[in-house]
């Protein structure tokens, strides 16, 4: 029934990715003509739990509201391979089972480097922070030129010492196995091997991508189901 808020239990380790969920679910997008944007309007109460409050309530076995896990949360190994997969885009899935829904990701699935630069190019366009958009330690200036200029602190490292992959000289232009994509000026590597090293980086972008992907295409029906 409409006008009446439902309880959406999300438990997470990553606090902003609880709270970028939190932020679309908040915010009144709808469109005027009352189309639904995501979830419709004041129509979900999201109770933020962390994994350690989850299984304290898990074990006294009182939770009767809907639950979504965002990410690698204890006990979703045995969920994930009975749950129906509604979102499955560059290893990033979402999908749900009875009353508990799981937004996971694997990062291996990412193997080449044109596989990455699809997936950058897809994040860059999502309302979420510059700095998951970008591969950790390439953080430059947000501009549309086509000279992005990288922070003095990464160009006097460069200076210092034998330069990582996946740092780019502005002076130089672009080094050696570097790419620059999206709109933000985005640095990739040219090896996904080099660029994956990081692989906790790569799972936050991931998740940042499938909150997004979960709340515009999935969220809304996993609650009404």
């Amino acid at each position: 029934m409409f006008g009446m808020e439902k309880t959406l239990i999300v438990v997470y380790k990553d606090e902003m990715l609880m709270n970028q969920l939190k932020k679309m679910v908040e915010t009144n997008d709808d469109a005027d003509d009352g189309q639904v944007i995501g979830t419709r309007d004041n129509s979900i109460n999201i109770v933020a739990w962390t994994e350690k409050v989850w299984l304290g309530n898990k074990k006294a076995g009182n939770i009767k509201d809907k639950v979504l896990f965002l990410g690698d949360i204890k006990g979703t190994d045995s969920l994930i391979p009975v749950v129906d997969v509604k979102f499955d885009d560059s290893g990033v899935k979402f999908g749900w089972a009875g009353n508990q829904a799981v937004l996971f990701v694997n990062p291996r699935d990412i193997k080449e480097k044109e596989e990455y630069l699809a997936f950058i190019k897809k994040l860059a366009e999502l309302p979420i922070p510059e700095i998951i958009k970008q591969p950790q330690n390439a953080k430059i200036e947000n501009t549309d030129t086509i000279e992005p200029r990288v922070q003095t602190d990464i160009d006097e490292e460069v200076k210092t010492r034998k330069t990582p992959a996946f740092l780019v000289s502005a002076k130089e232009g672009i080094l050696k196995g570097t790419d620059i994509v999206g709109k933000a000026g985005t640095i990739v590597v040219d090896k996904a091997g080099d660029l994956l090293r990081d692989k906790n980086t790569v799972r936050r972008q991931m998740l940042f991508y499938g909150v997004v992907n979960l709340y515009r295409n999935g969220l809304e029906e996993f609650m009404n189901a």
